[in-house]
Parts: C-alpha cells; sequence; structure tokens
C-alpha cells in the first residue's frame, strides 16, 4: 500500500472513505458534504488528510489528523480523530501500516504525540492502538458541553 498526503486533487477519493466512516458512526450518507468539508480543512489547513492507496490507485485507508499544541509541555502535536480501512481491504495489515506511518513522520517533523479517541465498543481498533504502543488515557476526565 503506497500512501499519500492528499492534495485537492485527492478530495474525491478520500471523500468516499469519510462518508463510509461516517456512516459507521451512524451518520447519514451524504458524500457531497463530506468532499466539501475535507476540500475546505485542506484548503484552510486546519487538518491533514492521507490515503492508502492500492497497487491500482484505489483507495483503501483514510486517517485525518488535526495539529495542536499542548501548552504544558510547549510542543506540538496531532489529534487522529479519524481512521477507516474500506471493509474489503480489512485485516490485511492497512491501518496498522498507516499508523506506522504516521508516526514516523509526524516524528520527523517534530510531533511530540499523536493522540486519540475511539468508541469504547470499539475492540478491534483499541486492539491495534495498544499493540502499537498506544496508552489508554488514565490521569485525565474528559467533559464535553455540546452547543
Amino acid at each position: 500500500m503506497d500512501i499519500i498526503e492528499c492534495t485537492l486533487k485527492d478530495v474525491d477519493s478520500a471523500a468516499i472513505l469519510f462518508n463510509a466512516y461516517r456512516q459507521f458512526y451512524e451518520q447519514p450518507d451524504d458524500l457531497k458534504m463530506c468532499g466539501d468539508f475535507l476540500r475546505s480543512n485542506i484548503e484552510m489547513s486546519r487538518s491533514r488528510v492521507f490515503l492508502g492507496l492500492g497497487s491500482t490507485g484505489n483507495a483503501l485507508a483514510f486517517a485525518q489528523l488535526y495539529p495542536a499544541l499542548c501548552s504544558v509541555e510547549m510542543k506540538p502535536f496531532f489529534w487522529l480523530y479519524d481512521l477507516y480501512v474500506a471493509p474489503e481491504a480489512r485485516k490485511a495489515g492497512h491501518a496498522r501500516q498507516l499508523m506506522n506511518h504516521l508516526s514516523a513522520l509526524l516524528k520527523s517533523e517534530g510531533a511530540h504525540r499523536i493522540s486519540l479517541d475511539t468508541a469504547t465498543s470499539n475492540r478491534a481498533a483499541q486492539a491495534l492502538y495498544e499493540s502499537l504502543g498506544y496508552e489508554r488515557e488514565s490521569h485525565f476526565i474528559t467533559y464535553h458541553k455540546f452547543l
């Protein structure tokens, strides 16, 4: 699998996987909105989007990361907010390969860490992250106030 960082020319391929990812989390099917959202994020440098491509150039895996700064450590880091592998490409190590690529790339760019959340029911993702050395948060409690 080849891994690329998306530019505007890759948005349509990324949007298909992003749309499927959102449907996995019980959001409505809206390919146009997904493309618009990714396009805007890339144009405004709000996120970085990566695609894992198969041997024929078809998109197999998708990741979207948001840059952030840790004021306590005074270092940059990234939130991995979205990770998805097409159902027909699962169990082939693509998520692991994409995660390893992201870790190496972001470390080489000076990022301090990658942080992420996953659903408590997503045992497959939890197993992957823990096998890659990610540690479950035990010091902080997360709160949300929906506006």
